[in-house]
Formats: C-alpha cells, structure tokens, sequence
C-alpha cells in the first residue's frame, strides 16, 4: 500500500519508474518490484513500458475507499489527489471534487451495506459504479429516486442532493438513454399499471439549460418525451 499510495502522491497523471519509487519511499529496487508484481495482480497498477507503472482507476478507488473507512494510513492529500485521478477517468471533470467526493461517499456505504470491498470488485467507470448505490424497484413509482437512495443507504436525502448531478451522470452512462430533438439526453422509465396505461417517467436528465439532474420536472423534456411514447 505504501508503493500504490506513493504513485498517487508523486505521478496522479503520468507514468512513474520503479526506480523514482524507491528513491522516494526507501524500498529497495527487489522490494518494490515484488510489490509491484502484487498491486498488477490485484489490477491496482499497470505496466506501460519498461520500469514504468500508472495506477489504475481500481488503484485510485481502493485509495478513496480506505480514506473514507478512516485508514489512518491515507491522509487528505492522497485522497484528494486520488479524487482528482478518479475525476479524469470517469470523465468528470466538469463537476467540482466536493460534488465527486459526496458521490464516493454514498458510493463507499453502498458497498459497506453489500459487505463488499473495492479490492475484490471491478468499478473501473463511472457506470458500473452506480449500480452500488441503486436500491431495488426504482421504477415502481413509489417515491423519488432521491428519496429512495437516501432510504436504501440510511442517509440524509441531502447527502444524496450533494451528489445528484454525478448521481445523473452515472446513470446516464449505465443505463439505455435517449436523445431528445432540444438537445436534452434522459433516461426514462414506465411507470404504472402496464396493463392499463404506463406513463413515461425521467430517471435522469441531462438538459441543455439545467445540465444534469434527477428531477424530470424540465415541462420541454417532458412534452418531447410523450410525444415520442404516444406516437
């Protein structure tokens, strides 16, 4: 942990030698390849030429992980930089570290909640991560989705409010979206009886003139949305 942790603080964005590793942390050269041979099976690290090793976004997750279990062996920095890391691989750098970190927070008692590790699970996007944090029957129409992951999570609905527009985001990198004539991209599911008249509901919108959101109450998205389901 000491190498993978290392990686972080010295090369978020560029590849780093075995050889600047010992340097910076003391090891011996055998040392940190043995170590190293154990992070690339763990698919925490990967080679990218000769001597030289990225962290992988496996690597940076287990890292925000263990912050947020209060391993005093990650301190705030790591953890931001590893934030920053997971922010350009899930493609979220247009969202502030705060809205990510709130997001990796209900992502961390998710996987508390499934007794499951980051080590022993394969959330390499933003997508797959998602599917952590998501209760049971989000399409039974029983309440708002925020209202549901706060009750599924046992949280406040605004610590899911926090996380909202990266909670859009993910789910429109997850599920079937379509894209709306205004420009807007939604994820939309029928709700209600099917046997006697579903009605077409926004899980998750990305809307032109509000960006993201879970709240399908944009009247412009709503109209195209019927339209494409009546006709």
């Amino acid at each position: 942990m000491n190498l993978i942790r290392g990686k972080v603080k010295h090369c978020v964005r560029n590849s780093d030698s075995l050889y600047y590793i010992s340097i910076s942390t003391g090891m011996s050269i055998a040392t940190i390849y043995r170590k190293a041979l154990d992070l690339m099976n763990y698919g925490l690290i990967e080679r990218v030429s000769k001597g030289h090793y990225v962290i992988t976004t496996k690597g940076v997750l287990l890292l925000a992980m263990l912050y947020l279990s209060n391993d005093s062996s990650i301190n705030r920095e790591v953890f931001e930089l590893a934030v920053d890391k997971l922010r350009e691989d899930w493609n979220l750098e247009e969202f502030d570290r705060n809205e990510v970190i709130n997001y990796l927070k209900l992502l961390h008692k998710g996987l508390s909640k499934l007794g499951l590790s980051p080590l022993h699970v394969n959330i390499n996007t933003l997508g797959k991560s998602i599917y952590y944090i998501l209760p049971e029957g989000i399409g039974n129409g029983r309440g708002s989705l925020i209202h549901l992951i706060a009750e599924y999570l046992e949280v406040g609905m605004d610590e899911v409010r926090s996380a909202e527009r990266v909670i859009a985001k993910a789910l429109l990198d997850y599920l079937p979206s379509i894209r709306l004539r205004d420009g807007c991209k939604a994820v939309v599911l029928l709700t209600g009886e099917q046997s006697i008249r579903a009605s077409p509901t926004i899980l998750a919108i990305k809307c032109r003139i509000r960006g993201y959101s879970l709240s399908g109450d944009c009247p412009i998205a709503l109209s195209l949305i019927r339209k494409v389901f009546n006709d």
